[in-house]
């Protein structure tokens, strides 16, 4: 992604140096560049995201870029966020709860001339439709498997959705349900098992202590119930990350 700015190009890379460290590589039509500090394992993740999403919107949303409007929630730096921008979208919303990620984001903004972009400090949690809009598409990346509530989550997902949600993350290996006495011994129900994961607080600052990772049996159950109608699943080849191949990672398209 190559970003048109009319900044000089020596006090763009300066400026750029000096918010640094950057998550990811953004990189202007001037030479200026932000320099990433992930490792090679994310970025080979991140390289499997953009093969598989990007087709996916350029396809389901050919022609009709102009009339959409896009919430990233977790946006990061907004890395996705300009993507959508510069494809042509009417508005695309970036929200993170750090404020030193939209601090970056806010900067790439002005430095590109995104005037189709507006980004937040704002929880997910705290968003309500009927303020803060519904959504042609949303992007939930990289952040339910970091929740302690993913079902909440997800229906404040489905909530702000009115047409495609582009969700991806981590599941656990679990493949067998999982029984209980659902209120005595003869009525035995059965359900796909979730991680329960000691929170990474670098990862999980709202946490207070554990993530709820499902397996992918679970993720998919919790995607109907929170109100998708459809939901399809990446199906990976060899070319993408191993976390894919081997569905430790997963993309869905979920359809309201």
């Amino acid at each position: 992604m190559k970003i048109h700015t009319s900044m000089p190009a020596a006090s763009l890379q300066a400026k750029l140096d000096a918010m640094g460290p950057w998550f990811y590589r953004f990189e202007f039509d001037n030479q200026a560049h932000t320099d990433s500090f992930a490792d090679e394992n994310a970025l080979e993740i991140h390289a499997s995201r953009v093969k598989c999403i990007f087709p996916f919107l350029d396809r389901y949303f050919e022609g009709c870029w102009h009339e959409i409007s896009c919430l990233d929630i977790a946006c990061h730096e907004g890395w996705f966020t300009f993507q959508i921008a510069q494809r042509g979208a009417r508005l695309v919303k970036g929200i993170d709860i750090r404020p030193e990620r939209i601090e970056r984001a806010h900067f790439i903004k002005e430095a590109g001339a995104f005037a189709n972009t507006r980004f937040e400090v704002r929880d997910l949690f705290e968003l309500d439709p009927s303020e803060d809009g519904v959504h042609d598409l949303t992007l939930f990346l990289g952040i339910f498997y970091h929740l302690e509530d993913p079902v909440r989550g997800f229906r404040a997902v489905r909530a702000l959705t009115r047409n495609v949600c582009i969700i991806e993350g981590q599941v656990a290996r679990s493949k067998e349900n999982i029984t209980t006495a659902w209120g005595n011994r003869r009525e035995i129900r059965s359900g796909p098992g979730c991680a329960v994961i000691d929170a990474d607080p670098q990862h999980s600052p709202v946490s207070t202590g554990v993530s709820l990772v499902p397996s992918l049996e679970a993720l998919q159950k919790i995607i109907r119930a929170a109100g998708f109608r459809r939901q399809e699943l990446v199906q990976p080849d060899s070319s993408l990350h191993e976390q894919y191949v081997n569905f430790d990672r997963v993309i869905v398209f979920a359809y309201v």
